[in-house]
């Protein structure tokens, strides 16, 4: 055999290595340039996805803002109907807007003049989901007199009731023309599906499509699992690759179809070029080969050693120092930086200012301390010895700071009754069940372990505020049990009499003289009381009953025998029809706590570091700041996700505060929570409308807190996505 065939043999065998790691290498390379492919689309699915998302958010949101009118909560339907007209002219998309009772019944539809006869409701599952959830719900595609369009609806809910269904008849083509400004690639098939499976709007043939089922590989693969990758056709019956993800927001798909032949693309391109490569190399080769035949020993070496090298694999070159120096920098950098935010939080600590002003409000000045002590409470029962002389602390301390809260509430309901600032929210309320179970609250608390409670109820329903007849009964129970000596007995019955609803509370107690009668009612009114206050009270609590009472329309009356022959308080209400029975919702499993990073500013010390405490113990990273100024360098420091402000803070208050905060850039997105403890009405309106999010009055306890957090930062969140 010539050298020039041995030549040609050794020049293949030596690069036969690199042909069967170009192969292997092909292979990976293929796929690695799938699975690119694949995160990139399924990427750019998301996207998409988040950016329907934001749509049909922008639709709840602006159905939300028509739901927060003036003229629905004074039920002018005209002024309504003219309100909704004008937010048809700026949501373009909608079709209409519609209002209806939980029934179903509708009672307004901008596509008929106020007076106008008004259709039927149309699509249930929506309005239902809805009225079940209490949240808004995005609907699926329905067909009305020959249209395509789906519902956002918005439950409005007042006094803990769902009062009305608020309804916006959205176009797809707002869906269509969001896939339109994504500008995929003209053979890519973009589609948008209901949780139907029905298409809501497409890159091909979008109107024609419209309402149509997805493909049949599409439907499978949504059985399968909510998101993914999957190879199948299209309607037209195109092979495709498909990234597809279903949001848990809607309920609706995003899904892209690729043509195969662009997915694969990139391969066959890397295959083709690495073939061409083993063809030039082999074909280098065989022109070296008869070339250089006599001088081949050097360059089958080379070509040898470079096959070795090429099948050990060549490690990285190392990093170099300079990169190992920025890193060193980095750390560094990293390092002052941490270390300056210990220094500025040592500062803000440091910087714990006296009060010199006296709070403007008792509510105010008593709550604070109350909070703290609840609070301190609240980690004894968590910290504190179990058994032993101490172990019952926590539990004396919570429920004086409770007796203390209702007096300070008692006193503060009181000012605002009489001075007329007390608004009522009523609703159907059967009497029965609110005494039943007030009474459970009461024994399972212990305040009627020492006496013989019986109850009589028949079912006696009345239109009433139901936080406010408990208030009362709460009073007229506290009442008996004071004045009543232990081993006593206490009746409680419910009757309905004609057209009033009865409630009498009868005691075995000390009784009332004759001439105490009369006067019973009337503000700071007591019986004598020993040196020792054992009976303790501020005479306000009957007071209250009486004005709450004949806020509802009702009255009120005290009647005894005289002294040691007890009392009957006996209160009389309009009574209403039991309203049509609703089929009872299984409320929904409260969501699993999540952890933040709040700031505290309150300017109580004592305050402050049992609500840290307490919060930091459930997870979350707390900071503090005494005043505005420091909260406000503070939220600038560290971008918390929520602020919890004191609104009586020293210097600037806590209303310039939220309004600061607001206006930082970024400022939407920070959750505001005003806890304070002044409980007037016009002050909780007051910090709604400086910015914050929601309005806490002291004592509050831990545990709420952090669930209203948790609340407050999917607002914010929901606020601040992108449109």
């Amino acid at each position: 055999m010539r050298l020039r065939s041995h030549l040609l043999i050794l020049t293949l065998g030596t690069l036969l290595p690199m042909v069967i790691l170009g192969v292997a290498a092909t292979a990976l390379i293929a796929e690695r340039e799938k699975a690119v492919f694949r995160r990139g689309a399924t990427e750019r699915t998301l996207a998409l996805l988040t950016a329907v998302d934001a749509e049909l958010s922008s639709h709840s949101t602006s159905l939300q803002a028509l739901a927060a009118s003036d003229r629905l909560a004074s039920f002018d339907l005209a002024a309504l109907h003219e309100e909704a007209q004008r937010a048809l002219t700026i949501r373009r998309s909608w079709r209409g807007v519609r209002l209806a009772f939980p029934s179903g019944r509708l009672i307004l539809d901008t596509a008929v003049p106020p007076g106008g006869v008004l259709p039927r409701l149309t699509e249930h599952a929506s309005f239902d989901e809805a009225l079940r959830t209490g949240e808004p719900v995005i609907g699926d595609l329905y067909e009305e007199n020959g249209l395509y369009s789906f519902r956002v609806r918005v439950p409005i809910v007042a006094g803990g009731v769902t009062r009305y269904v608020l309804t916006a008849l959205a176009d797809p083509g707002a869906i269509e023309a969001l896939l339109a400004r994504q500008r995929l690639p003209p053979d890519w098939v973009g589609v948008v599906l209901d949780d139907n499976r029905r298409i809501v709007a497409r890159t091909v043939d979008s109107r024609k499509m419209v309402g149509q089922l997805a493909s049949e590989s599409l439907r499978a693969a949504l059985d399968r699992a909510s998101e993914g990758w999957f190879h199948g056709t299209t309607l037209e019956g195109m092979e495709v690759y498909t990234p597809y993800n279903r949001s848990p927001y809607s309920g609706w798909t995003v899904a892209m179809g690729i043509p195969t032949a662009t997915v694969e693309a990139g391969a066959w391109r890397v295959t083709w070029l690495l073939a061409l490569g083993v063809l030039a190399a082999l074909a280098t080769a065989i022109l070296l080969a008869t070339a250089l035949g006599r001088r081949i020993t050097a360059p089958i070496g080379a070509l040898a050693a470079a096959a070795r090298a090429v099948g050990s694999g060549a490690p990285a070159v190392p990093a170099g120092t300079e990169r190992v120096a920025e890193v060193h920098d980095v750390a560094r950098a990293l390092a002052d930086a941490a270390r300056a935010v210990r220094e500025r939080e040592n500062a803000l600590r440091a910087a714990d200012r006296a009060k010199d002003e006296f709070l403007a409000m008792l509510g105010h000045e008593l709550r604070n301390p109350l909070g703290a002590l609840l609070t301190a409470a609240h980690l004894l029962e968590e910290t504190g010895p179990r058994e032993g002389p101490g172990s019952t602390a926590p539990e004396i301390i919570s429920r004086q700071v409770r007796h203390m809260t209702r007096l300070v509430d008692d006193l503060l309901d009181v000012s605002r009754v009489t001075s007329g600032k007390v608004e009522l929210s009523r609703r159907p309320i059967d009497l029965a069940e609110l005494v039943a179970g007030v009474v459970d609250s009461l024994r399972a608390a212990g305040r009627l372990d020492e006496h013989e409670v019986r109850v009589e109820t028949e079912p006696a329903w009345v239109h009433a505020d139901g936080a406010r007849l408990e208030q009362v009964l709460s009073n007229l129970l506290g009442n008996a049990v004071k004045f009543t000596p232990a081993g006593g007995r206490i009746d409680v019955e419910v009757a309905r009499r004609g057209g009033e609803a009865v409630l009498a509370v009868t005691d075995s107690g000390v009784g009332l003289p004759p001439e105490l009668v009369p006067r019973v009612f009337d503000l700071f009114v007591q019986g004598e009381r020993s040196l020792d206050r054992s009976l303790g009270g501020l005479g306000i609590g009957l007071t209250l009953v009486k004005r709450l009472v004949e806020l509802h329309g009702g009255s009120v009356a005290a009647a005894s025998d005289g002294e040691g022959t007890g009392a009957r308080f006996t209160v009389r209400l309009p009574a209403i029809e039991p309203p049509a029975q609703r089929p009872e919702q299984r409320p929904a499993d409260p969501p699993p706590p999540h952890r933040h990073t709040i700031l505290l500013i309150e300017d109580n010390g004592d305050a402050r570091r049992a609500l840290h405490e307490a919060l930091a113990r459930q997870g979350h990273q707390v900071f503090e700041a005494a005043d505005g100024a420091a909260g406000l360098a503070a939220a600038a420091e560290l971008r918390p996700e929520v602020a919890v402000v004191d609104i009586g803070l020293p210097g600037l208050d806590g209303y310039e505060v939220a309004r600061r905060l607001r206006a930082e850039p970024g400022g939407a997105s920070l959750a505001l929570i005003a806890l304070t403890g002044y409980g007037q009405e016009e002050t909780r309106q007051r910090a709604l409308t400086a910015g914050f999010d929601d309005y806490l009055t002291k004592p509050v306890s831990p545990d709420r807190l952090s669930g209203i957090i948790d609340s407050v930062v999917a607002v914010a969140a929901a606020r601040s996505a992108p449109t």
